[in-house]
C-alpha cells in the first residue's frame, strides 16, 4: 500500500475541465429533490444512492452475484431489495425496464422510509405515473395534489406479498407516489407528502453538502470516472456510543452550532480525526478499477488537512488487506467551507465488485467506524 499526501494538481485526473461533464450531475440532480430537514435526521448514514446507470454499466449483459454484492450501500433503498429475481421481473412488476431509469435515492427507516426514482426527465416520470394508474392505482384525495396510492396506510395485500415487486415489497404493503419534476417520490403513506412536495431548500443547498460534493467531483475525473453509489453520512458515523441528538443541530445551516458540539464530543474520544460537519462516502469506478471517494466538510483547510492525513493513516494501520491499493488525499476549498478528499483505489478490477467499499461498510454494519472515527488526537 502506498500513501500519498498529494498537493493541489499533483495528481493526473484529480483537476476538472470547465468543459467536461460534471461526475457529480446525477447525484445533484437527486439531491436537489430531497429537502434539507432531512439532513437533521438522528442516523448515521443519512441519504442512499445509487446511479442505475453507472451500476448497469459495469455489467451490460446482466449483473453477476459480484455486482449484486456491490450493491452494499443501496440495498437499504426498498424498491432494489427484489432486484434478487431477475432484472426482467423487476422491469415487469415496476412498469418501466430498469435500465430506463436513472438513479435511486431513499432516505428513513423502515417501514417510514422514502425513495425516490429518477428517470431522464419530466415527461418519462409522467409517463411512468400513468402506467401506474393504468395498474392498480388510483388517485388520493387531499391537499397533496398528484398523490395516488395501490391501497390503504397499513394495510398489506397478502395476495400481492410475492417480493417481486417493487411497489409493494415483501408483506404486499402498499405504496404511495407522488410525481416530483423528473422523479416519482415512493413512501408507505401519505403522511409527509406534502413537505416532500417543497424541496427548498434542499439538500443540495446545504453548504456543507455542496462542500464534500465540491471534493467529490474533484476526486472524479469527468471523463475517465463514474460515481456508483454514494451515502451521505453524518458525524453520528464517526461517533460511537454517543446519543444523535446530541451531534445533530436542529436547522442544517447553523454550522457554529455544529461545530461547538461536535468539538465537545470529539473531547472524549482520545483518537481519531477532528469532528466534520457531514460528508460523503462514494463507491466509483476511475479508469475501469473500482476506488472509494471519502468527502469530509471542515470549516477550515488546515483542519480539514488533519482529517486526510489522519483517514490515511487509519487505513493504513486497521483497514490493510490482501487487496493492493493506493491512498491519496487533498483538501478542496468550497465557498466559505473545505473538503478533506481521500481517494483509496485499487489498481484493477477483478470483478465487477468493489473490495474496498466491502470493507468500509462491513466495519460500518459491525458498528466500528475506524476510518471515520471522530477524535480529538491521532
Amino acid at each position: 500500500m502506498r500513501l500519498k499526501a498529494l498537493a493541489l494538481c499533483l495528481m493526473a485526473g484529480w483537476g476538472t475541465s470547465a468543459a467536461a461533464q460534471d461526475s457529480t450531475q446525477t447525484l445533484m440532480q437527486a439531491l436537489k429533490q430531497v429537502p434539507q430537514s432531512v439532513l437533521t435526521a438522528p442516523e448515521a448514514i443519512q441519504i442512499f444512492f445509487l446511479d442505475v446507470q453507472a451500476w448497469r454499466a459495469l455489467e451490460k449483459t446482466g449483473p453477476t452475484a459480484d455486482g449484486m454484492r456491490r450493491l452494499s450501500i443501496a440495498q437499504a433503498i426498498t424498491p432494489l431489495q427484489s432486484i434478487g429475481y431477475g432484472l426482467a421481473k423487476w422491469s415487469d412488476s415496476a412498469k418501466i425496464p430498469f435500465d430506463e431509469l436513472s438513479y435511486f435515492a431513499g432516505f428513513g427507516q423502515s417501514p417510514g422510509n422514502v425513495t425516490y426514482w429518477g428517470l431522464k426527465d419530466k415527461d418519462a416520470a409522467a409517463k411512468l405515473a400513468d402506467r401506474l394508474k393504468q395498474g392498480d392505482f388510483t388517485t388520493v384525495n387531499g391537499d397533496v395534489a398528484g398523490l395516488m396510492a395501490n391501497g390503504e396506510p397499513n394495510k398489506p395485500d397478502m395476495t400481492k406479498a410475492t417480493g417481486q415487486d417493487p411497489w409493494r415489497g415483501t408483506m404486499g404493503m402498499p405504496t404511495f407516489v407522488l410525481p416530483l419534476d423528473a422523479a416519482l417520490v415512493q413512501a408507505s403513506s401519505p403522511a409527509g407528502m406534502k413537505a416532500l412536495a417543497q424541496t427548498t431548500p434542499s439538500v443540495a443547498d446545504s453548504e456543507m453538502v455542496a462542500a464534500a460534493v465540491a471534493g467529490l467531483k474533484e476526486a472524479v475525473p469527468s471523463g475517465s470516472g463514474q460515481i456508483v453509489q454514494a451515502a451521505i453520512v453524518s458525524p453520528v458515523f464517526g461517533l460511537q456510543g454517543v446519543d444523535p441528538a446530541e451531534v445533530l443541530s436542529s436547522s442544517p445551516g447553523d454550522m457554529e452550532a455544529a461545530k461547538q458540539k461536535l468539538q465537545a464530543l470529539a473531547a472524549s474520544s482520545s483518537r481519531g480525526i477532528p469532528p466534520y460537519f457531514g460528508g460523503i462516502i462514494a463507491d466509483v469506478q476511475v479508469k475501469n478499477a473500482p476506488a472509494v471517494v471519502i468527502s469530509l466538510s471542515y470549516s477550515d483547510c488546515s483542519t480539514a488537512k488533519q482529517a486526510v492525513d489522519g483517514i490515511g493513516a487509519a487505513w493504513t494501520q486497521s483497514m490493510a488487506s490482501a487487496v493492493q491499493v493506493d491512498v491519496a488525499g487533498r483538501t478542496v476549498q468550497a465557498g466559505k467551507l473545505c473538503a478533506a478528499v481521500v481517494s483509496i483505489a485499487a489498481p484493477k478490477a477483478e470483478n465487477a465488485g468493489n473490495p474496498i467499499l466491502a470493507q468500509i461498510m462491513n466495519r460500518y454494519m459491525q458498528r466500528d467506524s475506524t476510518v471515520l472515527q471522530i477524535g480529538s488526537a491521532k
